[in-house]
């Protein structure tokens, strides 16, 4: 006979089955929904491609260019400023008084001519050719300086285009990644004159891309010749409003 305490026995046992069942379905719910992570899931970090190295824009010139520092410098040249505009790094082969013709006033100095094997180790993306300011005057062989004439500045810069040329081709580049400019002040204006288009058409008779700069005013060159931060930022400024760089280029 069944007593009233295993009735109350069975009603207990009975909910706690129930408990349990509820429990466990719960659990198994709740499992189904979220899975836990695996270890290898867990560990696993997306990557990142790293980014591409900057290409090199060498600058061949004169004090133009040699006179100024990057651009974290207090004074920042038109080269780095352009470099750093279009994401390209930048390297000076530059010295005072020297061009296509010229070799400073010491006659120690080395034309352009003779840092093409520079232009071949370093195979820039871009070749900045900046300079005819000096090409007024030429070393004598004896180290004498005296006046140029408008057949020795046109026989050295086309002797100097035809050069550079030959060795972008072995480069297997474009000659129009060659920018070529003739910076000038307000000082030897009708020299300025004279050369300026001497150096245009030189080098687009040999394919390069000319880019053409105003002259630089006394508020933005003191001295007449050197530019000050704003006559580099001009000069910056210019070969951007007068080239296609920075079209081909994307800004930093």
């Amino acid at each position: 006979m069944t007593t009233p305490a295993h009735w109350s026995r069975r009603r207990v046992g009975f909910a706690v089955l129930t408990i349990a069942s509820t429990l466990a379905a719960l659990v198994t719910s709740a499992g189904a929904a979220a899975p836990a992570a695996s270890p290898t899931s867990a560990a696993a970090t997306p990557t990142s491609t790293p980014s591409a190295e900057p290409g090199t824009m060498l600058v061949v010139g004169d004090s133009y260019s040699s006179y100024y520092g990057n651009r974290h410098s207090r004074y920042p040249g038109w080269w780095a400023l352009l470099g750093a505009e279009l994401g390209l790094e930048p390297r000076l082969e530059a010295a005072a008084g020297t061009g296509f013709l010229a070799r400073a006033d010491s006659c120690a100095s080395t034309r352009f001519r003779a840092r093409l094997d520079t232009v071949r180790a370093t195979d820039p993306e871009i070749l900045m050719i900046e300079g005819g300011r000096n090409d007024w005057r030429r070393c004598t062989a004896d180290g004498r300086v005296v006046e140029s004439t408008r057949t020795e500045i046109e026989q050295a810069t086309d002797a100097f285009f035809a050069e550079l040329a030959g060795l972008w081709d072995e480069l297997n580049r474009p000659r129009a990644d060659v920018y070529v400019l003739s910076p000038w002040g307000t000082t030897k204006a009708r020299k300025g004159r004279i050369i300026r288009p001497i150096v245009r058409e030189a080098a687009q008779r040999h394919g390069f891309s000319w880019v053409e700069t105003r002259p630089l005013s006394l508020e933005q060159a003191p001295d007449g010749i050197h530019p000050n931060n704003e006559g580099s930022r001009f000069l910056h400024e210019q070969v951007l409003q007068n080239s296609d760089l920075s079209q081909r280029f994307q800004r930093a």
